[in-house]
């Protein structure tokens, strides 16, 4: 099985579906696609760093966009760029952005990917900081790997107090999204996921 995740920044699948990622890791094959190197953000360079370490750790290919952050746009060329992956992958099932988010970036690499999908089957939008309005259908449980996708986050060290909140980690916020969707999937933690399309039957075969 190989499954793509799709992101336009460094740390974004990690909060939104890391611990999804950890969990599938185990028997698939992962591959992210990063679009940028989050240098609004902070130092690209200390960035790039940070997302290889993540997938060294994952085993995970990563592949780079070389789109500007904060400049993505929503046009043929973001959609190539997905495209050109997906052919080259051909992956199993996709995560991406979830389309209402205040990030230009994340709501136009979403709108990308819903183009550049519409061949592939299973393709689930993910949970962001900036989200807005999300309300998921789809639930994994991370509760026996919450610890590992908190090590993920902490991977990205120039990150984890860039919340704009005082006091406010991007630890804290992971943690308390995942109690929170653990709630509403009866488990202690857990990430919640919005279907663009999920073929069920897939998982019994």
């Amino acid at each position: 099985m190989k499954i793509l995740a799709i992101s336009s920044h460094p740390d974004d699948f990690e909060f939104g579906c890391g611990g999804t990622i950890i969990k599938f890791s185990k028997k698939a094959k992962i591959y992210i696609l990063t679009m940028t190197k989050g240098e609004v953000g902070g130092n690209p360079n200390i960035r790039s760093k940070e997302q290889k370490k993540v997938c060294d750790l994952l085993k995970a290919d990563l592949i780079w966009g070389g789109l500007k952050d904060t400049k993505i746009e929503l046009n043929k060329k973001l959609i190539d760029i997905i495209e050109y992956t997906i052919r080259n992958i051909n992956p199993d099932l996709i995560f991406t952005h979830y389309l209402n988010d205040t990030h230009q970036d994340h709501r136009n690499v979403a709108e990308a990917t819903i183009t550049a999908t519409r061949y592939i089957r299973n393709v689930l939008f993910y949970e962001g900081p900036s989200s807005i309005d999300f309300s998921p259908t789809v639930f994994v449980d991370i509760t026996e790997i919450i610890e590992e996708k908190v090590k993920l986050l902490k991977i990205h060290a120039s990150q984890v107090y860039s919340t704009k909140i005082k006091g406010l980690s991007i630890i804290d916020a992971a943690l308390s999204t995942g109690i929170y969707r653990g709630y509403q999937n009866r488990v202690k933690y857990a990430e919640g996921f919005v279907p663009l399309r999920l073929s069920l039957d897939y998982y019994y075969y």
